[in-house]
């Protein structure tokens, strides 16, 4: 590797290849394979490479993109799916010189949310070669325990963070009680008596509280008889004296400081009896601690205002936030109130129950630190906020366990049938057998062969008389004798055929000999916690507790499954992927690979006897779908009909076909200006699903943030997501452009959020996300029939938009384009 040219390319930019870490990097990092002393950009290039390996060992780096012809880039292995992009997001970020905090609060678990936030700064601290602070905010004795803090200092070690010393906001009370001080007298703050909800009421309607402008000196007295919490304290609070008609409702004169007096501090007692709030403390303990970077998630959104207003008045150093989206998944509530509750009431057994999606839970039902690892930097510091599913993160683990788990054999005790092998061994005889197929590394387990073998009912049910069968890890026998009661297979007879070739066979079974020494393992089968997958904020989710998410199927083991210890993972064969969660009694825990999950927990039990008909032995490794070709399911010509009758391909519909294109109606729940492009307005539309639809328009030159906010809109909600200067827009709003100038498109009044928009003689669904390739692309083609007609309604060749409430308008533009 030329140094001298490298360190002349890396001059000007980050990478090799420019923006980006890629393959191309690593090549070269290696190639070098000690840091250069003298070219000082190679140098810092080199270390960063180091890091970011030693950070991700398991990351696939995608491939260096190159120049076509064209003047278009493409990546020279083609797209690498799921890239985290975090090493050029933080806003003046120095090298070395990066400094960022996870700062919880001690009132409950770690839940993966928290776990993300908590690996985003660790990641960021690393990458950048600075450090990562663990602050406890504990400013709310009401809610914080010892337990939550020793839990929390505990579960950080086991994502493997590396932080500095432990911190505690409250160690900085009486200097905080100095600044609140400070910001009375200089008129930035004020003590008030107004009861909280006409206080709220007033903070809505943007009325100015009666103490507002009272003298300093009362000011000062009320703040005194905050501190030492006298009765007539208890009904003072501290505002911030900021705008009360500001269109961001936290700039209302938000409470800094309250009294707590009925509960003492976890650390200490009844020392404080008035305590700052975390809109207050957070912001000067960041700076006055050397935080570079707050990295917060969306929720706080509307507090950035507030946040910098906070150190501007009190003088101190700037900190740059950068947000990112909080993680939603289905069938989970991750606030920690109602985790609480649900650990309180009894539905679960407690915060490390493998259920719940606290840190605690998901490693105890298998999750792999490195998967977590792995699932964050795939979301990496994206705004997109939307609600997921499980699977993914599951798919992941599974990928980083199937390669070094061993394998065993397990079968229900109501499943299993006696085999009797007329030429078998007399008495259970031991063999070696690798613990894993692929990777005899792993190393090896005392497998028994024996006369008498226990086989699946499922599997029996296909069997015929005569048949040669392979039995896994031994070697070819025939059945001989099926012996039935009804429709049960009571017994099966046969003899051994070792010199037969598995490639011959149609069914492979799993067995276990007939001996003492089996183990009794009961195998849990988890389902969803709840029955809905998302909720309302009336809503309780205890009402939607699922009474089946929890199955135990009681089984029998092979007897190398004694050498297994609590926390090891394992797969027994054609049943899953599970971790020993007990081993007296052996209790197994199913851990999820990444396929569609039912809402109940319905048993392994339960799920065989209703296929027993249909469920085929694996045959080698495709398992029971290859099975069930070679036997022929069985089914009724309408049934094979409709699966060979699939639906109508959106590649086959007309390209003029509006109703291709999902218009809703929608609400503008939150706007804000784009913090990179001057004519944008970043807005979060509801749109009656879980999570809001975000949305940058250019709209911001002919609409105010006031004019926005909680307007009633048409949008399109199924284009492709694009990045508007940074931040992901996944819709588009519809206007009028005329006379008027630009109009928005006006939903008749009672129409909901999430209500489609329809058209007479257009009744099909809408694509899933529409195609942009030209000549493909829907949109290009119905765009230009978009339009208003002479009474301002929004038409399509004349088919008006229609919601269930009457037609879409527009103010006052007439046979005016519509985009």
């Amino acid at each position: 590797v030329d140094l001298v040219a490298l360190d002349r390319l890396l001059t000007d930019q980050s990478y090799v290849s420019g923006a980006n870490a890629t393959q191309q990097d690593f090549a070269q990092w290696a190639a070098i394979k000690t840091c250069p002393e003298k070219q000082l950009h190679v140098a810092r290039w080199w270390q960063h490479l180091a890091a970011l390996k030693k950070l991700f060992p398991l990351k696939k780096w995608p491939a260096a993109e190159v120049e076509k012809k064209d003047g278009a880039s493409r990546k020279e292995g083609g797209k690498c799916k799921d890239e985290a992009n975090l090493e050029n997001r933080l806003v003046n970020a120095v090298q070395g010189g990066v400094v960022t905090r996870f700062p919880p609060e001690p009132s409950g678990y770690l839940h993966i949310g928290h776990a993300k936030a908590a690996l985003l700064n660790a990641t960021y601290a690393e990458v950048y070669g600075g450090k990562v602070l663990l602050r406890f905010d504990d400013t709310n004795p009401s809610k914080e325990k010892m337990e939550y803090q020793e839990a929390i200092i505990s579960d950080m070690k086991l994502l493997g963070i590396n932080h500095e010393p432990v911190t505690f906001s409250s160690d900085c009370i009486d200097e905080l009680e100095k600044d609140m001080e400070k910001m009375l007298c200089n008129g930035h703050a004020y003590v008030d008596d107004t009861p909280a909800a006409q206080m709220k009421e007033e903070r809505d309607a943007g009325i100015e509280s009666k103490c507002r402008n009272q003298p300093l000196e009362e000011n000062l007295r009320r703040f005194k008889e905050m501190l030492v919490g006298s009765e007539q304290g208890l009904t003072y609070a501290c505002r911030a004296k900021i705008d009360m008609q500001c269109p961001n409702k936290c700039m209302r004169d938000p409470v800094f400081y309250r009294c707590k007096v009925d509960e003492p501090h976890h650390r200490h007692g009844f020392k404080y009896k008035a305590y700052p709030t975390y809109d207050f403390c957070c912001a000067i303990i960041d700076s006055r601690t050397g935080v570079t970077h707050a990295l917060r998630s969306l929720e706080y959104s509307d507090r950035k205002a507030m946040y910098n207003w906070v150190l501007e008045v009190t003088g101190c150093k700037h900190v740059e936030i950068s947000e990112f989206s909080r993680m939603n998944f289905d069938y989970t509530v991750l606030s920690k109130r109602k985790l609480t509750k649900l650990v309180d009431t009894g539905a679960v057994t407690g915060w490390d129950d493998p259920r719940m999606p606290t840190v605690r839970g998901v490693l105890r039902r298998g999750l792999t630190v490195e998967a977590l690892k792995e699932f964050v930097m795939t979301q990496g510091a994206s705004r997109n906020t939307n609600s997921m599913s499980w699977d993914k993160i599951w798919a992941i683990n599974k990928q980083m366990i199937d390669p070094v788990i061993p394998r065993y054999c397990a079968i229900a005790e109501d499943q299993v049938v006696e085999f009797t092998l007329s030429d078998g061994p007399a008495s259970p005889t031991v063999q070696k057998e690798n613990l894993h197929p692929k990777f005899p590394e792993m190393g090896t387990k005392d497998m028994y062969l024996a006369k008498k073998v226990y086989v699946r009912q499922v599997d029996c049910q296909v069997l015929a008389q005569g048949e040669e069968i392979t039995l896994m890890h031994w070697g070819n026998c025939f059945v001989e004798k099926i012996n039935k009661t009804g429709d049960t297979v009571t017994s099966l007879e046969g003899r051994l055929h070792l010199e037969g070739s598995p490639k011959t066979t149609k069914y492979k079974l799993n067995w276990l000999a007939v001996m003492d020494g089996l183990i009794d393992v009961t195998l849990r089968e988890l389902g969803f916690l709840f029955t809905k997958p998302t909720f309302v904020d009336e809503e309780d989710p205890l009402d939607y507790v699922n009474p089946k998410s929890q199955t135990d199927t009681k089984a029998k083991g092979e007897p190398a499954m004694l050498n297994l210890k609590k926390g090891d993972r394992l797969q027994v064969e054609r049943a899953g992927y599970y971790i020993v969660d007990s081993v007296k009694p052996m209790i197994l825990i199913e851990i999820p690979d990444g396929k569609e999950k039912k809402i109940s927990g319905e048993s392994r039990d339960d799920a065989w006897k209703g296929k027993e008909k249909e469920a085929k032995p694996a045959k080698e490794e495709k398992g029971d779908k290859a099975a069930e070709k070679e036997n022929g399911a069985k089914g009724t010509a309408k049934e094979k009909a409709a699966k060979a009758a699939p639906a109508k391909a959106a590649g086959d519909r007309p390209l003029d076909d509006v109703s291709r294109v999902d218009i809703q109606v929608g609400k503008i729940t939150k706007v804000w200006p784009h913090p990179d492009a001057d004519k944008l307005w970043c807005e979060e539309i509801d749109i009656g699903r879980a999570q809001p639809l975000m949305v940058c328009s250019g709209l911001r030159e002919h609409f105010t943030q006031e004019q926005m906010q909680d307007r009633m809109v048409v949008l399109i909600a199924n284009m492709k997501p694009v990045k508007m200067r940074g931040v992901e827009s996944q819709g588009m709003v519809l206007c009028s452009t005329g006379p008027a100038g630009v109009e928005l498109l006006a939903p008749p009044a009672g129409s909901k959020p999430g209500e489609r928009v329809f058209f007479d003689g257009y009744d099909g669904e809408p694509d899933e996300v529409l195609n942009t390739k030209t000549g493909k692309a829907p949109l290009e083609v119905i765009k230009p029939e978009l339009k208003t007609n002479g009474q301002c309604e929004a038409m399509f060749k004349g088919a008006k938009f229609m919601t269930g409430a009457g037609i879409v308008k527009t103010a006052s533009n007439k046979d005016s384009p519509i985009s």
